[in-house]
C-alpha cells in the first residue's frame, strides 16, 4: 500500500469522531437483570460492543474462565473437545481450525488461515501462535459462520475470540499447580492490584512441562511441553469518559515438537488402504531418525483507548506480534529415509483498529470503523536429507521475504422497527495484498545427495492483490426477554496466493451464508435451548492439492461446494445441585465441483466429503454437587461422540478417520468458604487414536499421520486470594 493510501486510511479513521450521532430513541425492551437462581447470562462482545450471549443474534459459543479450568484448556487445539462443529487438526507445530468444514490447510509462509483469532481485539495471522495467550483466561468466544463485516478478511469458517482477564480495582488473584502423567507439572500465578484510584494492575504468568505423548527412539520424545510466559496489563481510568488497557507478554514455547509417523503404503487391486495404527500404544510408540527441535519466541503489545464522547464512543486498538520461529522435524516419519525439514522464520505483525460507536442500545445503533494490518515475513527454510557420510544436503532451501499488507472500511447498523423487530445491515470493503522476493533452490528428490548438486538458484518474485466487498443483513424478533429468534445473511472472503514450483496464482475464496435460528429459556431460567440451521455456497474454495512429480502440496480453487446443517444445544439446571447440558449438530459438506490433476488427466472429486466434516457430532455432560466434607464435591463427566470423517480432498481408506467417542472425568472439591480448590481429572477415557492430520507421499512411499492427545489424567490445586 502508498504512503497516500495510509494517509488517506489514517485520517478518514481519525474523522471518525467529528460525524454526527444518528440515533433515533425507540422504546424496546430491557435486558433481563441478572438471575439470581438457574442459568446465568454472560455477557459478550461478538458484535463488538457488550451485549448478553442469549440476546445477540449469532450462533456462538462461550466458554468461562472457570468452565475453561474445570475443562482444562491450555491451549486452542483442546478447544475441539467440547466445542460443537469445532475440529482442530494440525501441520507441525501449526493449529488447523475447522468450523462447519471450513478450514485453510496452508499453514506455510504464503497460507491464510480460515477462521480468524483474536486475542483481546489483536488479529492473529499465524497458526503457530495461537497458544500464547491460554492462560489467565476470561472467555473464549466462538462465533459460528462468516465474520466478514465486523472481522473481516480471512473470517470464512467464523472466528475465535480470546479475552484475558484484564486488571480490575480489587487486589486479588490465584495461583494454580497441576502435576499429571507423562511428566506433566504445569503453573499459573496471577495478581491484581489497585495502584492508584485510576490506576489498575494485572500481571500473570504460566509454567506447562510434560515429558512429550511420543517415544521416537533413542530417550527421545515428541510432543512436549516445555512453555514458559508472562503477562503484564494495565487500565487506566480518570473519570467517566476515559478507559485505556496497555499490555505485553511474552511467551517460549520449546521441546522437540510435534512428529510424523509414516505408514508404508498398502494397496488392494490398486487402492490405497494404508490405514493409522489402531492402538494408542502403536500412535506413541514409534521411531525417528532424526530428533525434533522447536523453539518459538512469542512478543505481543496490545492497547485499546476507549474515549465516551457523549452520543458516541471512539476505540482505538493497536496490536504488535512478533515470532520468531524455528522448527526442525523428522519429514518422513520414519528411521530410515532421511528427510528432514527445517523453518527459520520472524513474522512481525502490526495492526490498527480505530471505531466508532453509538452509545445508545436501542433506535438506530451503530458502528462504523477503519482497519489496517501489515506483516513482515523473512525466512530461511530448508529441506534437506541426510547423506550416507552423516552429512546433511538440501535439496530445497527458500530464502524469502513475504510481506502483506491489508486494510479496510466497515459499517455497521441497526434499526429497531419495533419495540421486538430489529432490522441490522453492514458492508466492508477489504484490499490485500501479498509478495515473495528471494532466491530460491528447487533440486531433485532423487538426486545423489552423497555427491553434492550443484547450486542454481531462481529468484522468486511474486505478487497478488484483491478486493472485495462482504456484506451482512439481519432481522431478529425478541419476543421477550427469554426469546428470541433471528435470521441472517452474510457473506465471507478470504484472499488469494500464490504456489510455489511455477504453479501460478490462486484466487480468492467466497462464500455465501444463510442462517436463522432461536436463543430460548424456559422453566423459570432452569432451562436453556439455542438452535440454529445454516446453508453455505462456497465458491473457489482454496483446497490442498498434493503433487507427485515436485514432492508437494499446493493449492487449488474447488469450484463449488455446499455445506447445510444444522445445530442445537441444551443446557438443565434439574435442581440448584444437578446440571445437564447437551449438543446436537448435523453437517452435510460436498464439494459440488472439484477437479484435480492426476498424471496428465484431471481427476473428478465432486461429490466427496469437505475435510473434517464429520455428519454428526453428538456431545452430553452431566455434573452434581454433593454438600459434604465441610464444602462441596462435584463429579462430572462429558462425552463426544463424532461421525467418520476425512483429512484431505480424495476421501480415502488412508486419510479417514472413523467415528470415535471421547469422555472426560473431573471431581472437583471446594470447602465451605475456603479459597482453594482440589480437581483430579481424566481427559479421554477411551484412549481413542484421534487423527489430526494424514498426508500420503509418493516421496516417502508411504502416508504421514499426526495424532490427537492419548488419554491423560492428573490433579490441579488452585488458591484463589
Amino acid at each position: 500500500m502508498q504512503t497516500s493510501t495510509r494517509n488517506i486510511l489514517l485520517a478518514g479513521a481519525g474523522a471518525l469522531a467529528l460525524l454526527p450521532q444518528l440515533a433515533v430513541a425507540q422504546t424496546a425492551p430491557e435486558a433481563a437483570a441478572e438471575p439470581t437462581s438457574g442459568i446465568h447470562d454472560i455477557v459478550v462482545t461478538a458484535t463488538k460492543r457488550e451485549t448478553n450471549s442469549q440476546s445477540t443474534p449469532i450462533a456462538l459459543n462461550v466458554f468461562g474462565a472457570e468452565q475453561l479450568k474445570q475443562n482444562g484448556v491450555s491451549n486452542i487445539n483442546e478447544l475441539g473437545a467440547f466445542a460443537p462443529t469445532v475440529n482442530i487438526g494440525q501441520s507441525a507445530g501449526a493449529s488447523i481450525i475447522t468450523i462447519r468444514g471450513i478450514s485453510s490447510r496452508d499453514t506455510t509462509e504464503i497460507g491464510d488461515p480460515a477462521v480468524a483469532v483474536n486475542i483481546d481485539g489483536i488479529y492473529l495471522q499465524r497458526p503457530t501462535g495461537m497458544n500464547a495467550a491460554f492462560y489467565d483466561i476470561a472467555r473464549v468466544e466462538v462465533l459460528r459462520g462468516p465474520q466478514g463485516t465486523l472481522y473481516g478478511r480471512n473470517a470464512t469458517g467464523g472466528a475465535i475470540n480470546i479475552i484475558s482477564q484484564a486488571p480490575t480495582s480489587k487486589n486479588e488473584g490465584y495461583a494454580m499447580f497441576e502435576g499429571g502423567n507423562y511428566g506433566t507439572t504445569n503453573g499459573e500465578i496471577a495478581i491484581n492490584r489497585r495502584l492508584s484510584d485510576d490506576l489498575d494492575m494485572r500481571v500473570s504468568g504460566v509454567v506447562h512441562n510434560n515429558d512429550g505423548y511420543r517415544q521416537t527412539g533413542n530417550g527421545t520424545r515428541a510432543e512436549q511441553n516445555v512453555n514458559q510466559g508472562g503477562r503484564i496489563q494495565f487500565k487506566y481510568h480518570p473519570g467517566s469518559r476515559l478507559t485505556a488497557t496497555f499490555g505485553a507478554s511474552y511467551m517460549h514455547i520449546g521441546g522437540e515438537g510435534t512428529a510424523y509417523l509414516q505408514m508404508p503404503t498398502q494397496t488392494v487391486n490398486g487402492v490405497d488402504v494404508t490405514r493409522p495404527p489402531s492402538t494408542a500404544y502403536g500412535a506413541t510408540h514409534f521411531s525417528l531418525n532424526t530428533p525434533g527441535h522447536l523453539n518459538i519466541q512469542d512478543v505481543m503489545l496490545h492497547g485499546q483507548i476507549d474515549y465516551d464522547l457523549g452520543p458516541a464512543t471512539i476505540t482505538s486498538i493497536t496490536g504488535y506480534h512478533r515470532q520468531r520461529y524455528i522448527n526442525n522435524w523428522d519429514a518422513d516419519g520414519s528411521d530410515s529415509k532421511g528427510f528432514n525439514y527445517s523453518r527459520n522464520e520472524l513474522t512481525a505483525d502490526a495492526s490498527q483498529e480505530l471505531r466508532l460507536s453509538s452509545n445508545n442500545k436501542h433506535g438506530f445503533v451503530w458502528q462504523i470503523g477503519g482497519f489496517y494490518f501489515h506483516e513482515a515475513f523473512p525466512l530461511n527454510n530448508f529441506f534437506y536429507k541426510n547423506a550416507t557420510n552423516g552429512t546433511p544436503v538440501a535439496i530445497r532451501e527458500y530464502h524469502n521475504s513475504v510481506p502483506s499488507e491489508s486494510y479496510a472500511f466497515f459499517g455497521q447498523a441497526s434499526y429497531d422497527l419495533t419495540s421486538k423487530l430489529r432490522v441490522t445491515g453492514g458492508v466492508r470493503y477489504t484490499h490485500d495484498s501479498k509478495s515473495r522476493v528471494g532466491p530460491d533452490y528447487i533440486g531433485s528428490l532423487t538426486q545423489n545427495v552423497d555427491n553434492g548438486a550443484t547450486r542454481t538458484y531462481s529468484y522468486d518474485n511474486s505478487h497478488v492483490a484483491s478486493s472485495k466487498v462482504t456484506w451482512h443483513a439481519g432481522l431478529d424478533y425478541q419476543i421477550d426477554s427469554a426469546h428470541l429468534l433471528y435470521a441472517k445473511a452474510d457473506t465471507g472472503y478470504k484472499a488469494g496466493g500464490f504456489n510455489q514450483f511455477g504453479y501460478g496464482n490462486y484466487a480468492p475464496e467466497t462464500l455465501t451464508a444463510f442462517e436463522g435460528g432461536s436463543k430460548n429459556r424456559f422453566l423459570d431460567n432452569k432451562l436453556q435451548v439455542n438452535l440454529s440451521g445454516f446453508y453455505y455456497n462456497y465458491k473457489n474454495q482454496q483446497v490442498n492439492q498434493y503433487v507427485a512429480a515436485v514432492g508437494t502440496t499446493i493449492t487449488v480453487n474447488a469450484g463449488v461446494s455446499h455445506m447445510y446443517g444444522g445445530e442445537a444445544e441444551f443446557i438443565a439446571k434439574l435442581s440448584d445441585d444437578d446440571q445437564f447440558d447437551a449438543t446436537a449438530a448435523y453437517l452435510h459438506a460436498k464439494y459440488v465441483d472439484l477437479a484435480v490433476a492426476n498424471g496428465t488427466v484431471n481427476q473428478s472429486l465432486a461429490g466427496n466429503d469437505v475435510i473434517q466434516s464429520p455428519k454428526w457430532t453428538l456431545g452430553a455432560g452431566y455434573q452434581h454437587t454433593f454438600h459434604l466434607l465441610g464444602g462441596t464435591l462435584v463429579p462430572r463427566v462429558q462425552t463426544q461422540y463424532r461421525t467418520k470423517y476425512f483429512l484431505t480432498i480424495y476421501n480415502r481408506a488412508n486419510d479417514r478417520q472413523d467415528a470415535f467417542t471421547r469422555t472426560d472425568l473431573s471431581l472437583t472439591y471446594k470447602p465451605e468458604g475456603g479459597r482453594w480448590t482440589a480437581q483430579a481429572y481424566v481427559h479421554n477415557l477411551e484412549n481413542s487414536v484421534v487423527i489430526t492430520n494424514a498426508a500420503a507421499s509418493a516421496t516417502y512411499g508411504g502416508v504421514l499421520y499426526q495424532f490427537d492427545a492419548p488419554r491423560t489424567y492428573g490433579a490441579r490445586l488452585t488458591y484463589n486470594w
